[in-house]
């Protein structure tokens, strides 16, 4: 019997007025709404040497108010009308989003009910011609990532350079049929191929730019961003104990083979090799916010720009599709925890229609995540009934050049001197 959300979510997919489905939640530290949260840091600009955490920060930014409906849609305002100005601070990126809600997918697929296609790689040997066989070089070579995990989906380094069962550089592989065929024509106007091969691809977005005569692209029908608004830096400083007693700053250290060498005039301070007390520069590591808020959106608009040959076929793929993004985005909501210094759990959330010609979302009710689990194996269940299936996944090797890369980063990151200090 289906589901009553499955059924909502094929009847607003089947309505051309309705643009997508907003998702919004509120947040709070783990610790309490006033506990300050870190959040991610990144590359500096080249040529800044700076080694002060770089955050993704806007001083002066509009600060979301709710509106008459209950939505943080409207601004918050100055008597007189104009809007107040605040600082924001991303805590998680759309592209962050993205990858954990694609990745906590794949990884529930015994919660969910449903095998799901991909391509995966890894689980090799130790490369052929390679140094002597070690157990690190051979750990790294059995992990394996599958098209929802590695960066690109389909069109990843990892996947195009790797090699099939049969011995076969997949990217070299011009046969009928091949992995390389797949990868090259599958595009939003291939829909049942898109759909059975790479529904992630679908929702998560891909561009294959490069090694093909045509280049696809599809954008994001799923977005998430967690911002703090209000933010004010909160200055932070540490200093590393060292309970054997330290070192001296006159002593140097050294590293050969794995092994420690003291002495020589070439060696380093024994604190920059991770021997003892090291005091931290004070600087800003983490923000106490006002309002922490999660806004997210699945595109139907997007979705709907898949070509199909069936029209019923369509709306039973982009109904399951719909509600893969709504499991993605429900599972990822579950843990919180997004690094150390940042345990965030949700207060308040709210899913809506967003239709032309309405101010405010339609509100959509959501009892739990195993609900929509529920209406999403309902709606592959009918999906495949219609001749759409996922397809099994396709088993990858790394090639031998993608061994000898992984081989060469295990050794450069063991024999790596001060990285304790670094």
């Amino acid at each position: 019997m289906s589901t009553t959300l499955k059924n909502n979510v094929m009847q607003h997919v089947k309505d051309p007025a309705v643009a997508g489905l907003v998702l919004e939640t509120v947040h709070r530290p783990l610790g309490g709404a006033s506990v300050a949260v870190s959040p991610p840091t990144y590359a500096r600009p080249e040529g800044d040497k700076s080694r002060i955490p770089l955050h993704a920060v806007s001083d002066t930014a509009f600060i979301p108010e709710r509106d008459d409906s209950g939505w943080y849609s409207a601004f918050r305002r100055d008597p007189d009308g104009s809007p107040v100005l605040g600082a924001r601070v991303a805590l998680d990126s759309v592209g962050a989003e993205s990858g954990m809600a694609e990745t906590c997918l794949w990884n529930a697929q015994d919660r969910l009910g449903i095998r799901l296609p991909a391509l995966i790689v890894g689980g090799s040997d130790a490369p052929s011609g390679a140094p002597e066989p070690d157990s690190q070089i051979a750990a790294a070579l059995r992990v394996e990532a599958s098209t929802w995990e590695v960066a690109h989906r389909q069109n990843d380094a990892w996947m195009k350079f790797a090699q099939t069962e049969s011995g076969t550089p997949v990217w070299q592989d011009e046969a009928p049929g091949s992995v390389k065929e797949l990868i090259t024509t599958t595009s939003p106007r291939t829909g049942e191929q898109l759909y059975r091969h790479f529904p992630n691809a679908a929702i998560y977005g891909f561009w294959l730019s490069s090694g093909s005569a045509a280049r696809h692209k599809m954008p994001r029908a799923y977005s998430s961003e967690i911002v703090g608004y209000g933010a004010h830096g909160v200055r932070t400083g540490a200093t590393k104990l060292d309970p054997v007693g330290g070192a001296s700053d006159s002593s140097r250290v050294s590293f050969k083979d794995n092994a420690l060498k003291v002495g020589g005039a070439k060696g380093k301070k024994p604190s920059e090799a991770g021997f003892g007390q090291v005091p931290r520069t004070v600087f800003v590591t983490q923000y106490a916010c006002e309002l922490i808020l999660q806004q997210a959106s699945i595109s139907l608009s997007v979705l709907r720009s898949i070509h199909f040959a069936d029209t019923q076929a369509k709306d039973s793929a982009l109904t399951t599709l719909t509600l893969l993004a709504l499991a993605g985005h429900a599972l990822a909501g579950e843990d919180g925890f997004l690094r150390t210094g940042c345990a965030l759990v949700p207060v308040e959330e709210r899913f809506g229609w967003v239709s032309r010609g309405h101010a405010s979302p339609e509100e959509l009710t959501v009892n739990s995540t195993d609900e929509i689990i529920e209406a999403l194996q309902e709606s592959a269940k009918e999906t495949a009934s219609l001749g759409l299936a996922f397809a099994e996944p396709i088993r990858l090797h790394y090639s031998g050049a993608e061994q000898h890369l992984i081989a060469e980063r295990v050794k450069t990151e063991r024999d790596k001197a001060f990285s304790e200090g670094e």
